[in-house]
């Protein structure tokens, strides 16, 4: 049995949004605030007793105002985590344009005062709108640019918050390793500065990643070390969400009854800090677990337990999904009445707002169409009046008219008859003419139907010898691959296998681009692995000889024809993977190997596989070099640097692209793909692509 619904009620800890009753601010908080003489201490006061418990509670105005009401109590200078605050709420209000507007103005005075930690939350805001909006590659660039700030601030607070961050939009990406990475350096760092709440909230996390990645004993491991922390700390909340994620641990396990047990220990956590809302989805999730082990009247108990809780509550949202879960339930007892009634319910509530704006709209266009009708009549009426005062004078003007007529008539009829014999003979010739040029057509259309079909299945072929990203990422983790095709098919390809000893990869571009590039490139390729694979050769340059002469031998060249037409520019390297040594050939184009920001190119030799010079084959040079930790190496076609674009509708140019790796060479592998991207298609413009783009990037690990 699915249970989509139930999955949706779990959470990551540090993105929850409660919308709980709370009422008014006790006047005894205040009253405490004057006796605190340091501006730091009483801001941290007024954010922990006052804001955060109302915007924990989702009572976002009323945390806006205490807010204002607060900044009495302190200084200016003291003043940015209130607004800190304040841009929070305005985005868990969903009100992005404003806060985005405040972020600016926060920005913009964090420069002017070099404040890395006040830009570093900026940029976190910035991320969390982008994440809310769904754009999880922006979001992703804005936390790592919130990290660098925190780096540079030198507070290892706010770098541990910025890598759990990290290992959130890790896991949104269904980069579950990736996450838990993350999230451990977080608690690496916490451990430091004992934060056993933020350890707590990571270990929760990272046990959801686990589960995610089937490895249920480190999950399960993960949430009972977050549990014992709870209990150090009497953190109920974290506690409660701990108990949630083992309630989705167990039930991915099928152990329902388990599942309950930890559903009912998260509920009783969750009414004894009051999270009402959360309380009424854990009853939900119960009732739904209940009905899974087919105890309904159970299930009928604990949906009915949420209905009464989610009342204490301003949010009403899950009112419907209640209404769904509650109507499955009388569905399996073959109530099919009352089943119906809750999803008439479930219903009425999901389409309310659409129906106001629909019946809205409808009864605008009935006002329209009835004032569209009368003119219409009245316009008739008017014609009708004026039709009957012309018929008399019409009558006496249309005698004599047919008169005159019949007469015309009797004249033409003769001139008619002879030119009709004629028209029909034209008639004919242009009729067979034009079945001709139909027939031509439909031909045409097939055809190029054909063309594009075949196009369409070569496409396939190639994009299928490629090789998987999954298998690419498995064998260097640590790199991107950046591939823009100019049609449908491409000229460009990249190639990776390895053995005992090396990791091999290539990035090569042959002769022209679309389907003889297509055509091309399918065959380096399989010689490409025929070189690896089947002779185990393992020197570059020695692979690319063998290449070489088999590609002649595969064409059935001459010496005088090869080389024009069916040569191929490539780079490849084996890295080996014992030692720091990597081995580099090169038809061509050049490698890079940037170092702490140093670029250094090594290049290949100056002329192409598949190609024979001055009536001979030329040998291929190996270069050899060593990289160290941190080291990127780049791979590419010319299809980037040849890219016309810009303000001038220039070339890019190679020295422009140096640059621009450079710049990139400290970002994890996956930003720099987005950000060439980006580049890429910024420089571009509107001006046509003119090659294939390909770049391969690889971070030493």
């Amino acid at each position: 049995m699915q249970m989509n619904y139930f999955k949706l009620l779990f959470f990551i800890g540090f993105f929850i949004s409660l919308k709980a009753s709370f009422g008014q601010v006790e006047k005894s908080v205040y009253d405490s605030i004057p006796l605190i003489k340091n501006d730091s201490l009483k801001v941290k006061y007024i954010i922990d007793k006052i804001i955060e418990p109302l915007i924990d509670n989702s009572k976002f105005e009323n945390a806006a105002i205490e807010i204002n009401n607060a900044r009495k109590y302190i200084k200016n200078e003291n003043d940015f985590r209130l607004k800190n605050k304040f841009v929070a709420i305005l985005i868990k209000q969903e009100n992005y344009e404003e806060a985005k507007e405040i972020i600016s103005q926060y920005e913009q005075e964090a420069i002017k005062l070099k404040n890395n930690i006040q830009h570093g939350q900026c940029l976190r805001h910035r991320a969390e709108i982008e994440l809310n909006s769904g754009n999880l590659d922006k979001s992703s660039i804005y936390y790592f640019k919130a990290l660098d700030k925190f780096i540079l601030s030198k507070n290892s607070r706010n770098i541990a918050l910025s890598y759990s961050d990290i290992g959130v939009i890790s896991f949104y990406n269904e980069n579950y390793n990736q996450a838990i990475y993350y999230w451990n350096k977080s608690i690496l760092l916490d451990k430091l500065n004992n934060n056993k709440k933020s350890m707590a909230n990571n270990l929760s996390n990272i046990s959801l990643a686990y589960i995610e990645l089937k490895d249920y004993k480190n999950a399960e491991s993960s949430l009972f070390s977050s549990i014992k922390l709870c209990d150090e700390i009497n953190d109920r909340l974290v506690k409660a969400n701990a108990y949630t994620n083992l309630t989705k641990l167990e039930f991915q396990n099928k152990n329902y009854k388990k599942a309950i047990e930890y559903n009912n220990k998260a509920a009783e956590y969750f009414e004894s800090v009051k999270k009402y809302n959360l309380l009424a989805n854990a009853y939900s999730n119960g009732a739904e677990l209940a009905r899974n082990v087919k105890d309904y009247k159970l299930a009928l108990t604990l949906i009915d337990k949420a209905f009464k809780i989610l009342d204490l509550t301003d949010n009403k949202n899950n009112f419907n999904n209640f209404n769904l879960n509650k109507a499955a339930i009388l569905y399996d007892l073959k109530s099919y009445q009352q089943a119906y009634d809750e999803l008439y319910l479930y219903s009425s509530i999901k389409d309310s707002i659409e129906s106001v704006e629909s019946q809205t709209n409808i009864n605008e266009l009935e006002k329209k169409y009835q004032l569209k009708e009368r003119q219409r009549e009245n316009t008739i009426l008017s014609e009708k009046i004026k039709s009957q005062e012309l018929y008399t004078s019409k009558m006496q003007i249309t005698i004599g008219l047919i008169s005159l007529i019949v007469l015309i008539l009797g004249i033409t009829a003769f001139v008619f008859i002879k030119q009709n014999r004629a028209k029909s003979i034209i008639n004919l010739q242009l009729s067979e003419k034009n079945s001709i040029i139909n027939l031509q057509k439909s031909i045409v259309e097939d055809q190029h139907r054909d063309i594009k079909d075949s196009i369409k299945y070569a496409k396939r072929i190639q994009e299928a010898i490629l090789p998987p990203l999954n298998l690419w990422h498995k064998i260097l983790p640590s790199s991107f691959i950046l591939h823009i095709p100019k049609d449908e098919l491409s000229g460009d390809f990249y190639w990776i296998e390895e053995n005992e000893n090396y990791i091999f990869v290539a990035a090569a571009d042959c002769t022209g681009h679309g389907v003889p590039g297509a055509l091309i490139s399918i065959v380096n390729f399989n010689l490409l692995n025929k070189a690896v694979l089947e002779k185990n050769i393992e020197n570059p340059s020695e692979i690319l000889d063998a290449v070489n002469n088999w590609l002649t031998e595969s064409l059935h060249q001459t010496y005088g024809e090869s080389a024009v037409k069916d040569g191929m520019d490539i780079t490849l390297i084996a890295i080996n993977k014992k030692t720091n040594e990597v081995h580099f050939a090169g038809a061509n184009n050049p490698i890079y190997k940037v170092t702490n920001g140093v670029l250094t190119q090594i290049k290949g030799d100056k002329f192409p596989v598949g190609a024979f010079i001055e009536d001979k084959i030329n040998k291929f040079t190996l270069h050899k070099f060593t990289v160290e930790k941190g080291d990127n190496i780049y791979l590419f076609s010319d299809g980037f640097a040849d890219q016309f674009g810009g303000p001038k509708g220039k070339k890019y140019k190679y020295y422009q692209f140096q640059q621009k790796l450079i710049s990139l060479s400290n970002n994890l592998p996956q930003i720099q793909q987005e950000s060439l991207k980006k580049e890429f298609h910024d420089w571009q413009g509107s001006h046509d692509q003119v090659d294939d783009v390909l770049v391969i990037g690889i971070k030493i690990a």
